[in-house]
């Protein structure tokens, strides 16, 4: 089991969706991310997206909560959602270790939140938990190949990632099958650089 560390020097706000280390703001993972992600979501009515977030939102607060002290709290239109995250977690005899943890690169400066650290039957996996109906392999494994090279920079090391889909009517599916991890961080690392020469000359 791994031991995740905290960044006491790593501040979030969450109106803003600002991430702050040593006091100075640095891009998200998410943010940096938009310009693929917009090419996923083109075309999907901004009102849709916002109603999804929300939701997200909601889940992932309740399977936190769940993970940490075994408590069922949400909403009942989203229970169908939490009732898929227990029972991925019983099939996969997962032992959460780490929730919602924020986390930054020691080096490139970016910041993001993980969902879920755990053992997955034995193996240390990095988790996140999607509720949208398609899963994109392509946003995922850049995803989670950037919050695994932040990890990796402060000598924290996932043996697996894996995205859980989790469905209205308790179901879920697990996706491990993403590109090639060297691809994604490079996509990543580009997204990064645009960011950094549009805030220069901006």
């Amino acid at each position: 089991m791994l031991e995740i560390k905290k960044f006491p020097q790593l501040t979030f706000d969450e109106e803003s969706h600002i991430y702050k280390l040593n006091g100075f703001v640095i891009p998200s993972v998410t943010t940096l991310m938009k310009p693929l992600s917009e090419v996923h979501y083109k075309g999907i009515d901004d009102e849709v997206l916002l109603r999804a977030a929300e939701r997200g939102t909601d889940v992932h607060s309740a399977v936190e909560t769940y993970a940490n002290y075994g408590v069922i709290d949400i909403e009942p239109e989203f229970e169908g959602y939490l009732r898929a995250a227990i029972s991925w977690m019983k099939e996969y005899d997962v032992k959460p270790f780490a929730s919602e943890s924020r986390l930054y690169h020691k080096t490139l400066r970016y910041a993001g939140t993980a969902d879920m650290g755990c053992e997955e039957r034995g193996i240390n996996t990095l988790v996140d938990f999607k509720t949208a109906s398609s899963i994109s392999p392509m946003l995922c494994g850049v995803q989670l190949e950037a919050y695994r090279k932040g990890y990796e920079s402060h000598e924290i090391r996932y043996d697996n990632a894996v995205i859980v889909q989790l469905r209205s009517d308790g179901t879920y599916s697990r996706y491990t099958d993403f590109p090639p991890r060297h691809e994604c961080w490079k996509v990543f690392t580009s997204l990064l650089i645009v960011s950094g020469f549009a805030q220069k000359y901006k």
